[in-house]
């Protein structure tokens, strides 16, 4: 995508020839392939829409909508897909929440508020519940598709829970991420995760992985307790995260 102007740019795999450049809103951010039906989804960052392409995206099948009619463009940015294509989540930093679209015909299933100005998702695979990074609050918030699939920190099941990555306390705690980073003397900075982006479940659904850009660092979530677990270091400016797929998971 070409995020600083209006178009989707499509390449060939094989031979690294340019196909095309395709209209499809401003500031288009993010886009990936629907598996069920080989589509191409663009999330329009500068509008309020995820704009759904034919396969080899040379055309423009429909414009999904991220609000409902009357509210303010959601702005949407790094959206997710479920395994089977029939859901798709969407991180509104316009708006401060997320919207949960069911595909086949196109309508918004839920919307949840979430924190200051969330940029990325990550859906576990069996589509239960999903991960919004919360770029200035410095938060991860996990949504339950699955009702009660979030868990809070006594492990009850909960709609949705906020997880903390980046939380002022006495720069003298043990535990990554919580009560070690003291705003004064900068304690616990590099073992906390300050500007969240991108945030991906790992194929085999155990672990959530978040790109820190403020403190250089990926914070690792275990999703059977919705806990940050580890945090280890990465190059200033950290933004993007992935996994590879392995047949099998891993």
């Amino acid at each position: 995508t070409q995020w600083f102007d209006t178009k989707l740019t499509v390449f060939n795999r094989e031979t690294g020839n340019l196909v095309q450049n395709i209209e499809v809103g401003e500031a288009p951010a993010h886009v990936m392939t629907r598996v069920d039906t080989d589509q191409v989804h663009v999330s329009i960052n500068g509008g309020d829409d995820v704009v759904e392409l034919n396969p080899g995206a040379s055309a423009i099948d429909r414009r999904i909508p991220t609000p409902f009619p009357g509210e303010d463009p959601a702005q949407p940015h790094a959206h997710w897909m479920s395994h089977d294509g029939k859901k798709m989540v969407t991180p509104n930093s316009n708006t401060n929440d997320s919207t949960r679209i069911d595909l086949v015909p196109g309508t918004i299933a839920a919307k949840t508020p979430t924190g200051t100005l969330p940029i990325a998702t990550g859906m576990m695979p069996d589509a239960s519940k999903y991960y919004v990074s919360n770029y200035l609050d410095s938060t991860i918030t996990c949504i339950s598709i699955v009702a009660g699939a979030c868990k809070d920190d006594a492990g009850a099941s909960v709609p949705t829970k906020t997880i903390a990555l980046l939380v002022p306390g006495t720069g003298t705690g043990t535990t990554p991420g919580f009560a070690n980073y003291n705003p004064g003397t900068g304690a616990g900075f590099s073992t906390s995760g300050g500007l969240p982006i991108q945030t991906p479940v790992s194929p085999d659904g155990k672990f959530v992985v978040t790109a820190n850009t403020l403190t250089g660092t990926i914070t690792i979530i275990d999703t059977a307790t919705d806990k940050l677990v580890n945090v280890l270091p990465c190059s200033a400016g950290c933004h993007g995260v992935n996994f590879g797929a392995k047949k099998g998971g891993g």
